[in-house]
C-alpha cells in the first residue's frame, strides 16, 4: 500500500454523495473535513438475533475500488443477508484523498497510521462515530499498487482464522499475490497474512480489533486489475466471509 504519485487526477466526490442520497437507507453525516462530508450508512437487520458488520473503505484516496465496492454493496439488494446481519458502512473516510487521487489527506498524513494520534480530523471522526460500538466483524477494503495478485490480512482474538478458506473461495477470480510484504507481516498461507500485535493501534484495522471487534479483515486487490475486477473481488470476498461466519458464535 505504498504512496505513488499519479498526477492531477480529480474525482467528483459529489457523485458519491448523490449515490448515497439515492439509497433508501439511514444516512448519517458523521463529520466534515475541509467542508467534505463523511457519511455512515446503517442497514438494520430484520432479526433480533444478528451479527453486526462494519465495512470501511476509502482510507487511502488513491484506492477507489474499495469505495466503489462499498457503494455497490449499499445499492444492491441485501435483503437475504438481513436475516442474519446488520451493517454499518463508511464508504469514503478520506474525501480529499479520493478527490485528488492521493494516499494521504490534505495535510499529507497517512490516516491509516494516525489512529493513536488525537489531532487528525479523519481518524477522530471515525473514532467518535464508533465510540462504544462493538461489531461481530470489521472489514476494510484496500488496494495495492505493487501487488501482482490479491491477498488479505486477518485478525481474530480467538486465533481461529478463516483466511485460507476465504482465499480458496475466490481464487478463481484472479491470481493470488506471491511477493513478500514490506512490513513485518507473517504469512500464514498463500495470500493470507496475520494482523500483528506489533502494529499497535495506529492503523484502522488493528484499532478496530483492539477496541471494537474480535474479528477483522483487510482485503487487498491489485491496482493493475481493471476496476470492475477489483470491485468484484472485494464483493466476492465480503459475500464469502459472511457465509463463513454465518453460524459462528461471535
Amino acid at each position: 500500500m505504498m504512496s505513488v504519485g499519479k498526477g492531477n487526477i480529480l474525482r467528483n466526490y459529489s457523485e458519491i454523495i448523490q449515490r448515497l442520497m439515492a439509497i433508501d437507507l439511514p444516512l448519517i453525516e458523521i463529520g466534515r473535513v475541509h467542508d467534505y462530508p463523511i457519511f455512515q450508512v446503517r442497514i438494520n437487520s430484520i432479526s433480533d438475533s444478528h451479527k453486526s458488520i462494519l465495512i470501511t473503505a476509502g482510507l487511502h484516496g488513491d484506492e477507489p475500488a474499495g469505495v466503489e465496492a462499498a457503494l455497490q454493496f449499499l445499492e444492491r439488494d441485501n435483503s437475504s443477508l438481513l436475516q442474519k446481519f446488520s451493517f454499518d458502512v463508511i464508504p469514503c473516510i478520506n474525501p480529499y484523498g479520493y478527490i485528488h487521487n492521493t494516499r494521504e489527506n490534505r495535510e499529507g498524513i497517512d490516516i491509516n497510521r494516525s489512529f493513536e494520534d488525537d489531532n487528525i480530523q479523519e481518524s477522530n471522526i471515525i473514532k467518535s462515530a464508533l465510540e462504544h460500538k462493538h461489531f461481530s466483524l470489521a472489514i476494510d477494503f484496500h488496494e495495492d499498487y505493487d501487488a501482482d495478485g490479491f491477498y488479505l490480512y486477518e485478525g481474530n482474538r480467538d486465533e481461529k482464522y478463516l483466511g485460507p478458506k476465504l482465499v480458496k473461495a475466490v481464487q478463481h477470480l484472479g491470481p493470488i499475490a506471491n511477493e513478500e510484504p514490506e512490513d513485518d507481516s507473517i504469512q500464514i498461507s498463500e495470500g493470507f497474512y496475520k494482523v500483528q500485535k506489533s502494529w499497535g493501534t495506529q492503523g484502522l484495522t488493528p484499532h478496530l480489533l483492539y477496541y471494537h471487534s474480535p474479528h477483522v479483515f483487510i482485503f487487498e486487490t491489485p491496482t493493475n486489475w481493471n476496476i470492475h475486477n477489483r470491485v468484484n473481488l472485494h464483493l466476492s470476498l465480503l459475500d464469502n466471509v459472511l457465509k463463513l461466519i454465518k453460524y459462528l458464535g461471535h
